[in-house]
């Protein structure tokens, strides 16, 4: 219904309001300096076109911090990335596994399995990837 949906965005905004300092707002700008030259060397390799990429990033980012409340990673997009520098990678080619990782998180987001493969994975390869 409308009501709860207006109700779901106060909450977040309010959650957003009161959690907002410098050590968040540093924190989400923190892939920055590997996200920008990885989008780069994409669009001079031809595999992505610069402005409509960090358009759509930019409405997902937002999307999925209202949805979740939490900040994101896409560390594999950065996998996905080194693949398309290194071995080139046609646009298309480069959407379908943007769009297969994004579905496979997606999913095992709603599901609720990205619990059980936190159990699986142990916190120090988690770590490893974030660095």
């Amino acid at each position: 219904s409308f009501e709860g949906l207006q109700s779901f965005a106060r909450a977040r905004l309010r959650s957003f309001r009161d959690r907002l300092c410098l050590a968040e707002v540093s924190g989400s700008l923190g892939d920055l300096g590997t996200l920008i030259p990885l989008l780069t060397a994409c669009a001079h390799e031809g595999s992505i076109r610069l402005g409509p990429a960090m358009l759509w990033m930019g409405i997902f980012n937002i999307v999925s911090a209202v949805q979740w409340d939490i900040p994101m990673p896409v560390q594999p997009m950065k996998s996905i990335a080194a693949v398309a520098i290194s071995d080139g990678m046609d646009p298309g080619s480069f959407a379908a596994a943007g769009i297969i990782t994004g579905s496979i998180v997606w999913l095992l987001g709603v599901s609720r399995l990205i619990d059980f493969v936190n159990l699986l994975i142990p916190k120090c390869v988690i770590a490893g990837m974030q660095v």
